[in-house]
């Protein structure tokens, strides 16, 4: 019952003991029918339009007055509701305000699949506002979009019903730029070049756009093109060419350019890229084209190719090469990805079938969205349009083309505002470029051959007299027709087809047959055609709508080859006296010619995909399949539920209908497209007056859709291509209902399919359409990418992407054109839709699916943990508590959403119940039989995913789980396509040659079976993470900051800090506060809480009290006078005393979970020892005397094993009680295996001497070891410390059967620990994840940690990193993201192929004196050593550091790859060592072969032969470079970065002036070389 009150506003607030923080304040005797979780409209009486939905969160007497009602101020001010005035407070039916669809916008946070459905479901049956900001788990989205009933509304409540659509401000984007020859032709208006238009035009407006809606993309920009060259052979080229040359099916010769211009870049403002980009593309032609010329050297003559011979495929294949490593160096501030392309054609595109097939499924199955922008005109027939290469021309009697339009990709026609200009004063605007052949005269010879001519010019020969004529149109006509009831099966065989003589040879049939070209479907079945009676025209026209849009007439496209087959007599009204007939199915297109009725090639005919009209593919309809639907849920719907993309619709004159009121219903004619939009909008004067509306005609039906002037036609069930000059008569026909399932929703035609044999519903629920995204929303060539792109003076718009354009002056740098182009999915890409809708039927899984099942009781695997429960609380944080069944079969629902499959919602009809659900349907009877036929207890549930054409069902059934998996029976072909180019990254000086594999995943072989038993375990028992899983990966690097050097490159200008090798050693004293930092940071990782008392301040040997990084000193003279009086020879009970004492002894850990009594650090430990005790003055003798106490034991390790010998570093000891010491022997065997689970220990190595200048001839030691970096795998294995190997029961095995995962994986340099995710139970599951780290620190080394994660929420992941980050500063660190492998090569299975390390060489010719080599007097191996001595000490003067200490058995100085790489102290950039190793063609010969596998040392010396190089692929093999791999760390964004860190200009001059120094420019190379030569003497 409505109730009048007055309107209040407050301001929320949003601690946990306020009641203000709630969005509506209402007292509960106002509103006695309304209770907690009710939904209320609020308006003004006066303004019934503007209606607010809120949720009732809490009812009260004492916080709000009677008779009035409070509202959030943010919520009053977004729907102008007015304090102190009248409301009426209604309370409302949620179902009867549902929303279908909800867009949600997010920013700087990572969400995953499973992450959208989790939230999804928190907040069903919840009401929602515009801008409102929702919470759940960390996550924090804002609703930006709604829709309900075919329009955008303001509000309303979300059911289980509303599909829900995450969009991002922050994903990754890659622009590719298709740099082919028509970017230098100007546009159809003469007065921009196509690359002006896509730069100062679009890509101006979409980087406004950007900086609107405050968008932060991870960006990469690259121009793209093929190079034809004018050759007949491959020995026209040079041989240093010839390694990337590729010849194509038309035997000509190319090259792919790439030129990447900005890689992984956030900018605020694009101004500085877009000068780069304008002028690279003014110098781009020229460069390309003449890139190979040298003097001395023949050259073929380069050409651009067209836009639609380019390289569009290959580039796609690229970014997915890329997007498919989502899971690998995860950032936790960007979700989603989409590739864009700009290209000047017009969205054709010559492509091979088999990458075309390749690139469909990857983006498909990848979830990746892929824009085309089209700087051309927008044709008239479908686009995107793919043709495929013809291969077997010239041994097949196929003379047309195969077409296909892909349905999988978005694409949009921009329009200029120069378009727009000559729009508005009515100018004609050509929807087609006139072809070449125009334009004869001034074409390049180049071009001529391209185009193809008869061979004879005659008119008429002898044979061609003979040839059948052919009416064109009426073959058009008929060719499209399926068979009726009265119609023969094949048609009459005697016609003049066949009567007269045909063609004899291919090149008789080519010259007398012209091609013609359409359409191809890849889905659709051959059909038998009929014939039918011959009307002639001289024209050859597309069929009239009069002439195929009838009942009879409107058909499927057939691919139909001449055959052979028996056949009885009866079946043909004319059937031939032989036994044996002939009987054709005509080929669709242009492949139909009388040469294929030639008996000689009749066996020689393939069955071939149907073709369809390429201007009509609308008239044609598909069998839905799952990856037509698999983004149909992103999209929203029309009145009559059918999906459509809001920039593309139809737009009509009614005038031109007048009649059509009679003959249709007029909600049939409802626009599903931008309802809110286009109903206030007035419309523009077109030509001829005929689009003129004034804005006070346009008026609106009840649902708002209809207007007076105009009638839109945008979805499946509305109408047929209507053109404006169309009949009705057509139109009537049109709406009788086709026999492919287009019929209208509408009552006034409600018709069935084939005599009604098919219903409506099952009809459009299994057909779509070839063209577009949808798969519901029909083409036309009366549709348009945008009609909303003129002005709109006093324009009101609720939508936040749209409404600063179109308010804007067309003459404003600002002003932007509207929705021509889909605006929103280039602003704020959205993620792959959590659900769909398609399930095969009954037939179809019966006869093209095999079924396989598993089962998982999760108290069977788990019965270890509940046959023994943990007790104390110590148990309990060692032996987590598995998970239960429900939550064990929502995670199985989760990790399947993370790995791209989706949630199928099945249909409801209003003939079925409104509770049925996919597996309640009859088709899946069959199926679930074995599992209904079960008694049942407990929890129930079923839901059905999918991906491609796998389908699972997981079925809940009490304390059991059913994994029923659906694979196709015929297992889908793994397609491989190698890809050869030329590549230019950002600082390089050359396009080097690189090669990438683009290949189809096989995802029915994912082992789910391993992935459910990992979660039932929760990662803790036999079933850890292996890289097939796909498990998610994050890798940090911890590295000293506050260095000086840094901030005086930064800050200084360059005349007085011109150099940057300026960065010098680190003292002994800020080695060992760096160290007492680390085990500060280890205790935050560690979760160890520790008061200032408890950590006192060291007091390093030698050094006296102010000299430590701390000043509370809180010992008396006294007591340590009395600290120094401690002596080795004393008792060991005697030194534990004092190590006990409050005062003066040693620093304990506080007592907490997991940890036993009288804990310490052993590095705390030591440094005690040298303070407090006089025989110990070194780290060395402090670890000697802490072990003699563990040997008596008075200390051990937290574990409780004897065995654990004493380590230097974060390892955690306790004081072992009296009453425990002689039990010391005892409890070994039974000591704590689970501790280094939970427990981050490193041991740290220690800094004993001061470092100096150390000459390089001086010593023969390794770099590592004059860094002290060097583990001794002899003496300090801390495996071997840990005693793993010894005792009873060794760290690698648990009680029971199950092993220690992290015992397992755990190697020399790193071991593994489990992460505590979710400390704070923020999330509504258990979460957990590892970690992978350093066992070794050292202070001059930096110090790595990877999660890993399979059960994580992205943002509360993202918070802990944060949190670790933040306390890292506050230990004189910072920790920053660096990629799994910074020095990874394009041509690299996993890696992106357009990203590559830079080599820099170093110029050791010129320190060579008398003729004579350096090192000329060494052997190899001492020579190497040497050299790589001297390239150490080079790097380290410009700040790099070893990602890692150096373990080796013996003293060799052969490094692993890993031991060769460097990063600088900034974070910002890696280095890596390539040592000269000679490799003589023998050698090289024995490694391996070409398609062997090499090492990354071989792929590495490949990779840097072919830069820049100009000798011949043999001496690439031999050939030896000395210098460095320099790389960026892609990974650190704005939000990482600091002073300490430096910004992009700070990392500009440090490769600069590294390039100057290696290649000795003012002889600073040999400068430094003769310093280390004098003080070696």
């Amino acid at each position: 019952m409505a109730k009048t009150l007055n309107l209040r506003v407050h301001k929320r607030n949003y601690s946990e003991n306020s009641n203000i923080n709630e969005e509506i304040l209402i007292n509960q005797k106002d509103v006695p029918d309304v209770a907690i979780g009710d939904v209320v409209e609020i308006y003004h009486p006066e303004d019934e339009e503007s209606r607010l939905l809120l949720q009732v969160a809490s009812l009260s007497d004492e916080f709000q007055p009677k008779g009035t009602v409070s509202i959030a101020q943010n919520i009053a001010s977004t729907f102008q509701l007015r304090a102190y005035k009248d409301v009426i407070v209604n309370k409302v039916d949620p179902k009867s305000v549902a929303l279908d669809l909800v867009e949600m916008l997010f920013k700087d946070q990572y969400f995953s699949r499973s992450d959208f459905w989790r939230l999804r479901n928190g907040i069903i049956n919840s009401c929602v506002y515009l801008n409102k900001k929702i919470e759940h788990a960390e996550m924090r989205p804002q609703v930006m979009e709604m829709w309900s009933k075919g329009e955008r509304v303001m509000c309303g409540t979300i059911t289980e019903d509303t599909r829900i659509v995450y969009r991002s401000s922050t994903a990754v984007v890659q622009i590719f730029i298709q740099m082919s020859s028509e970017m230098w032709d100007f546009d159809i208006l003469g007065e921009d070049l196509y690359f002006e238009k896509a730069l100062n035009g679009f890509l101006t407006d979409l980087f406004a756009k950007w900086k609107e809606q405050n968008c932060l993309h991870d960006v990469t920009i690259v121009l793209f093109s093929r190079t034809f060259y004018k050759a007949q052979s491959l020995d026209d080229f040079p041989e240093y060419m010839r390694d990337c040359i590729v010849c194509d099916y038309k035997g000509r010769y190319y090259q792919d350019f790439y030129r990447i211009v900005v890689q992984n870049e956030r900018y605020d403002d694009w101004t500085s890229t877009m000068m780069l980009l304008r002028k690279l593309c003014n110098s781009y032609k020229e460069k390309i084209l003449n890139y190979h010329k040298q003097r001395g050297q023949k050259v073929p003559t380069a050409y651009n190719s067209t836009a639609a011979q380019g390289n569009f495929l290959e580039t796609l294949n690229m970014s997915l090469n890329l997007f498919e490593g989502y899971y690998i160096d995860r950032n936790f501030d960007r979700t989603g990805k989409v590739a864009v392309v700009i290209t000047p054609g017009a969205g054709v595109f010559e492509v091979d079938r088999e990458l075309a097939n390749i690139t469909k499924q990857r983006t498909i199955d990848c979830g990746v969205g892929s824009d085309l922008v089209c700087m051309g005109e927008q044709p008239l027939h479908a686009a995107p349009l793919f043709k495929f290469h013809n291969k077997h021309a010239k041994t097949s009697l196929e003379v047309g083309d195969d077409y296909n339009i892909p349905h999988w990709m978005n694409h949009s026609f921009y329009i200029s505002k120069s378009q727009i200009k000559a729009r508005l004063q009515g100018s004609f605007i050509p929807r087609i470029k006139p072809p070449p052949e125009f334009y004869e005269d001034q074409r390049r010879p180049s071009e001529r051959k391209l185009i193809a001519r008869p061979q004879n010019n005659q008119t008429e020969d002898e044979d061609s007299r003979n040839f059948p004529f052919v009416d064109y149109d009426e073959y058009d006509a008929q060719i499209w027709k399926l068979p009726t009831p009265n119609s023969t099966r094949f048609g009459s065989l005697k016609s003049p087809y066949h009567s007269r003589r045909q063609p004899q040879t291919l090149a008789e049939a080519k010259q007398i047959k012209k091609p013609r070209k359409r359409n191809v479907s890849d889905d659709y079945p051959s059909v038998m055609v009929e014939k039918g009676e011959r009307r002639g025209s001289p024209a050859i026209n597309i069929p009239s709508l009069a002439r195929s849009s009838s009942t009879e007439d409107l058909s499927s496209s057939v691919g139909c080859y001449p055959i052979i087959k028996k056949v009885p007599s009866r079946e043909s009204n004319d059937s031939f006296e032989a036994e044996e007939s002939f009987f054709l199915r005509r080929i669709v297109g242009s492949a139909e010619s009388p040469v294929g009725h030639s008996r000689k090639h009749i066996h020689q005919a393939k069955s071939r995909r149907a073709l369809i009209n390429p201007f009509a593919p609308s008239r044609m309809q598909f069998k839905m399949t799952s990856n037509r639907r698999r983004w149909v849920h992103a999209f929203p719907t029309d009145p009559q539920g059918a999906a459509v993309q809001t920039h593309h619709f139809h737009i009509y004159n009614k005038r031109d209908s007048s009649t059509l009121d009679s003959k249709l219903s007029r909600d049939s004619l409802k626009m599903s497209q931008l309802s809110m939009d286009i109903k206030k909008q007035p419309s523009f004067i077109g030509q001829d007056e005929k689009m003129y509306s004034e804005p006070s005609s346009l008026k609106c039906t009840a649902s708002g859709l209809v207007s007076e002037e105009k009638f839109y036609v945008g979805s499946v069930d509305s109408c047929k291509s209507i053109s404006p000059t169309s009949s009705v008569q057509n139109l009537e026909r049109l709406f009788q209902g086709s026999s492919l399932g287009s019929v209208n929703n509408s009552n006034v035609f409600d018709l069935g399919v084939q005599g009604g044999k098919v219903t409506k519903s099952k009809a459009k629920e299994n057909r779509s359409y070839l063209w577009g995204p949808t798969g519901e929303q029909e083409w036309s060539p009366d549709m348009t990418t945008g009609q909303d792109w003129f002005p709109a003076y006093g324009y009101q718009n609720d939508s936040c992407l749209v409404k600063p354009i179109l308010t804007a002056d067309i003459h404003s740098q600002n002003f932007c054109a509207g929705i021509s182009v889909d605006w929103k999915s280039l602003t704020m890409p959205a993620s792959l839709p959590i659900t769909t809708d398609y399930f095969p039927d009954k037939r179809s899984l019966e006869n093209d699916y095999t079924l396989s099942q598993y089962t998982l009781i999760p108290e069977d695997v788990n019965n270890e943990y509940y046959s023994s429960p943990p007790v104390s609380e110590d148990e309990k944080f060692y032996r987590r508590k598995p998970l239960s069944v429900t939550e064990l079969f929502r995670e199985l629902i989760s990790q399947r959403l993370a790995q791209g499959f989706q949630i199928i919602t099945k249909k409801k009809s209003a003939k079925q119940s409104l509770d049925m659900s996919v597996g309640s349907s009859p088709q899946l009877l069959l199926t679930s039989s074995l599992i209904r036929a079960r008694p049942r207890s407990g929890p129930q549930d079923e839901i059905y995913l999918s991906i491609g054409l796998i389908f699972h069902k997981l079925t809940l059934s009490g304390q059991t789980i059913q994994v029923t998996q659906y694979r196709p029976r015929h297992e889908q072909r793994q397609m491989n396509h190698l890809y050869r180019y030329r590549f230019q990254v950002p600082d390089s000086l050359s396009y080097d040659i690189s090669t990438s594999q683009f290949k189809n995943e096989k995802l029915e072989n994912y082992n789910w079976n391993y992935l459910d038993q990992y979660i039932c375990t929760r990662g803790e028992g036999d079933y850890g993470l292996l890289d097939h899983l796909k498990y998610w990966q994050a890798r940090f690097f911890l590295l000293p900051c506050n260095n000086p050097a840094t901030r005086k490159i930064i800050e200084g200008n360059d005349r007085i800090f011109p150099r940057c090798d300026i960065y010098q050693m680190r003292s002994k004293l800020e080695l060992q506060q760096l160290i007492s930092g680390f085990v500060r940071f280890l205790e935050t990782l560690n979760k160890i809480r520790r008061t200032a008392q408890t950590r006192r301040p060291k007091q390093h040997s030698g050094e006296n009290t102010a000299s430590t990084p701390t000043s509370d000193q809180q010992t008396s003279p006294s007591s340590q006078k009395e600290v120094v009086t401690l002596s080795t020879s004393m008792p060991s009970s005697k030194l534990i005393e004092a190590m006990r004492d409050p005062q003066t002894g040693l620093p304990m850990i506080p007592k907490q979970t997991g940890l036993p009594e009288s804990c310490f650090i052993s590095e705390e430990a030591v440094d005690w020892c040298i303070q407090n005790i006089q025989e110990v003055k070194d780290i060395s003798s402090g670890i000697t005397l802490m072990q003699r106490l563990q040997d008596e034991h008075f200390i051990c390790h937290a574990t409780g094993n004897p065995y654990h010998k004493f380590i230097h570093g974060f390892y955690l000891y306790n004081i072992v009680s009296p009453k425990d010491k002689p039990k010391a022997d005892a409890y070994g065997p039974n000591y704590n295996y689970l501790f280094q689970n939970e427990w981050c220990e490193v041991s740290i190595l220690p800094v004993e001497r001061e470092r100096t200048e150390v000459p390089l001839f001086a010593t023969d030691e390794s770099p590592c070891q004059m860094s002290e970096l060097w583990v001794n795998k002899m003496t300090n294995d801390w495996r071997t410390l840990s005693g793993i190997d010894s005792g009873a029961q060794g760290w690698g095995q648990q009680l029971g059967s199950r092993v220690n995962l992290c015992a397992l994986k755990a190697t020399l340099t790193h071991k593994y620990v489990h992460v505590d995710v979710d400390s704070n139970n923020k999330s509504d599951r258990p979460e957990w994840a590892s970690a992978k780290y350093h066992a070794y620190y050292s202070p001059n080394a930096a110090f790595e940690i990877q999660l890993q994660w399979m059960v994580a929420t992205g943002p509360i992941l993202g918070d802990l990193v944060t949190t670790w980050g933040r306390k890292a500063q506050a230990c004189g660190f910072h920790l920053l993201p660096v990629p799994g492998d910074p020095f990874a090569l394009p041509s690299a299975p996993d890696s992106d192929p357009l990203r590559g390390p830079i080599f820099i060489p170093l110029d050791i010719a010129s320190l060579a004196q008398g003729g004579k080599a350096i090192f000329h007097d060494l052997d190899p191996d001492a020579k190497s050593k040497k050299l790589l001595h001297f390239q150490d000490e080079i790097i380290k003067r410009y700040g790099f550091m070893p990602i890692n200490v150096c373990v080796s058995q013996t003293h060799q100085h052969y490094l692993t790859d890993e031991q060769q790489q460097y990063v600088h102290c900034t974070g910002g950039m890696f280095i890596l060592i390539e040592s000269g190793q000679i490799v003589t063609p023998k050698e090289r010969k024995t490694t391996s072969s070409r398609f062997g596998k090499k090492s990354a040392g071989e792929l590495r010396k490949d990779y840097i032969a072919r830069q820049n190089s100009s000798s011949s692929a043999a001496e690439v093999l031999t050939q030896n470079k000395i210098g460095f791999l320099w790389s960026w760390n892609f990974m650190s964004s704005k939000r990482w970065r600091s002073p300490n860190t430096g910004d992009e200009s700070f990392q500009d001059k440090m490769l600069a002036d590294f390039r100057q120094f290696c290649s000795n420019e003012n002889h600073r190379l040999t400068e430094f070389w003769n310093d280390f030569k004098v003080s070696s003497l």
